[in-house]
């Protein structure tokens, strides 16, 4: 549990310090970092009342990222051209406004990470940043990008792995998102090299491994898939000390564990 927990630490700091590094903030951008913090909703009106007023009057002129779909950016459009709608900050107005331009900043670190990694290009990310959905779809893409993040940078903080990697991993992960709903419990299966991960076998005490082998194209692919445990498939292979290797094979030196083989699967192939 501790290992976990400075694991889980890790990455946390990670995400932190990738976010803390954007410098290109807008207006809209930085006062989501001021009043993110509002403590009650009559602070919130105040915050956006004195904005607003200022935008109105002239007092401020600031610039915006393009492409933003929020409320504010385009009253801040509108008043750069002298004439700004009215927004009446009752309701839930000033809370939805201030959600959206904390989607804007959120999804643009999010493509500013995945851009500046090189792990993605902004078409493919574009369906994840559409201002055109409504808000609670903006918040499942906003959370779908955050969950993809937490993948690379947990395989780069603790498993150490490199572009050569990461890039094919961040791509099955946007296809599945492009075409699926959010799912924090969905199993990804990333390929491996085995020599990626050869510097983890002697601590890892691993208790299942599993093998798949696969060659040929189309129709005339053939794939097996072996899995072996320590945990024997029925009792009396245990007692008959049956298994199929032991650590001492691998690892000398090592108290010996057995492992047995528990799945055999191959496809089936058609000869003509």
């Amino acid at each position: 549990m501790e290992k976990i927990k400075c694991d889980t630490e890790a990455v946390d700091s990670s995400i932190k310090s990738i976010f803390s590094e954007r410098r290109d903030l807008d207006f809209a951008e930085q006062l989501w970092c001021k009043m993110k913090c509002v403590s009650s909703y009559q602070e919130l009106i105040a915050c956006f009342t004195l904005v607003l007023e200022s935008l109105e009057c002239g007092e401020i002129q600031p610039w915006i990222h393009h492409g933003s779909g929020s409320l504010l950016s385009k009253l801040i459009q509108q008043s750069c051209h002298g004439k700004m709608e009215a927004v009446s900050l009752t309701g839930i107005t000033p809370v939805q406004m201030l959600l959206e331009i904390g989607l804007d900043k959120m999804k643009k670190d999010y493509v500013s990470f995945f851009i500046g990694q090189e792990l993605a290009t902004l078409t493919s990310l574009d369906c994840f940043i559409s201002t055109s959905v409504d808000l609670q779809e903006q918040v499942h893409c906003v959370q779908k990008l955050h969950h993809m993040l937490e993948i690379m940078v947990s395989c780069t903080v603790l498993l150490q792995f490199k572009h050569e990697s990461l890039f094919p991993w961040t791509q099955i992960c946007i296809k599945y998102y492009r075409e699926n709903p959010l799912d924090e419990k969905h199993v990804f299966q990333l390929p491996v090299s085995s020599a990626l991960v050869k510097k983890f076998y002697p601590d890892s005490h691993l208790e299942v491994w599993k093998v798949d082998m696969s060659s040929g194209h189309g129709p005339k692919e053939a794939k097996t898939t072996w899995q072996v445990s320590t945990n024997p498939p029925v009792e009396h292979m245990m007692s008959n000390n049956t298994g199929l290797l032991s650590d001492s094979t691998v690892n000398a030196g090592i108290e010996e564990k057995m492992y047995f083989i528990t799945v055999v699967k191959c496809s089936q192939v058609h000869f003509r």
